[in-house]
């Protein structure tokens, strides 16, 4: 089977089959068209140049896709300056975004998919080649997933990063059996007295589309949280708003009151089998007797259930709290290769396969 890769510079010139493929391969929100076209319109990092790598079949079936980001000086959590000094300053074409956790390698079922994936891959070292990047890669990979294979037998090395932390949904039957079943007497304990202490404070949740939601009070609780890590900017005014707005019905907001005022907010992202606790904010010293972290984290896994899907998923980074209330970790690994000594500081070469719009 001969494939032909396609590489796009904007997800509205990509057809109606990237959709078709993100719901064949069960690819996770941060592939499907609403949060692609969020980031190219309001990119939450800075990016030079953006390519979609499609790789089709003789008959126009697209069998393999990827997004990439040509992007310079983006290290947020020193994964480059820690793995791969080299390149620091220069430009590395990277996927995903970094705000994605879950980033994997879309491709159709089937038994064309490990030669899909490997055209794929080896699609991406030629972008980034010919784009004049210093370092291509995916970084935020499922370490025990297929590309700890695919990746390292195509010439990536794997480090690992950060762990990813998760429930399957399915093997309990709700939030209250999940706190009976999954959790140690501590921890449910404390989860159910903040849950008390805050009926009694009076404290009110709301649940809502994202666009609906007090996205600025969001962005000021989130920034707070996030600078006791240094990473406030993850969270930057004005910017991270319009980026949500533009997300539409796959991003939902858990917001909890105390009269007029709001002492926490939390994010949520669905896709088809997924909900994601993507980001919360919320008030550290103003609601004694009770955590609005921990009462948000509860309303959100009841959301979870409630949507119906099959897995939550929570991201990194904080994991005593994630393994003390029973969430499953899994290795997030860089696989990164080098594409030669030379990478252009400036990233303005030409791809070669540049696809005519539409299609």
């Amino acid at each position: 089977m001969e494939f032909t890769v396609r590489v796009h510079t904007t997800i509205d010139d990509v057809d109606e089959r990237w959709d078709d493929l993100m719901t064949a391969a069960r690819a996770p929100v941060f592939y499907r068209r609403p949060f692609l076209r969020a980031f190219e319109r309001h990119p939450l990092h800075p990016v030079l140049r953006t390519a979609y790598l499609l790789v089709e079949d003789d008959t126009g079936q697209v069998r393999a896709a990827l997004p990439a980001y040509l992007q310079r000086d983006v290290d947020p959590m020193r994964v480059i300056a820690d793995h791969c000094p080299h390149a620091v300053g220069r430009t590395v074409l990277l996927s995903h975004a970094w705000h994605c956790y879950d980033s994997v390698l879309p491709v159709r079922p089937g038994p064309l998919s490990g030669a899909a994936a490997r055209r794929a891959v080896r699609a991406l070292r030629e972008v980034a080649a010919e784009w004049g990047a210093r370092l291509c890669g995916i970084v935020n990979a499922d370490g025990d997933g297929p590309l700890g294979t695919l990746l390292p037998d195509a010439g990536f090395t794997g480090v690992d990063i950060d762990v990813g932390w998760g429930l399957p949904l399915g093997e309990y039957d709700g939030f209250e059996d999940y706190l009976g079943a999954a959790l140690k007497r501590k921890a449910r304990q404390n989860l159910r007295r903040d849950l008390r202490e805050a009926d009694r404070a009076g404290v009110t949740a709301r649940s809502c589309e994202a666009c609906d939601a007090d996205l600025d009070t969001f962005v000021r609780l989130a920034r707070t949280t996030a600078a006791k890590f240094g990473n406030s900017d993850y969270y930057r005014p004005g910017l991270f708003q319009d980026f949500v707005k533009e997300l539409g019905d796959c991003a939902q907001a858990v917001e909890l009151r105390v009269g007029d005022r709001t002492i926490a907010s939390a994010l949520t992202l669905t896709d088809d089998t997924r909900l994601h606790y993507w980001a919360v904010g919320y008030a550290q010293k103003e609601t004694p007797g009770f955590s609005p972290f921990y009462v948000a984290y509860a309303h959100v896994m009841r959301e979870a259930w409630a949507s119906g899907r099959e897995w939550v998923e929570l991201g990194r980074r904080n994991p005593s709290f994630k393994s003390r209330y029973a969430l499953r970790p899994r290795p997030l690994r860089a696989y990164f290769a080098d594409t030669g000594p030379q990478g252009a500081a400036d990233g303005t070469a030409s791809a070669r396969r540049q696809a005519p719009a539409g299609r």
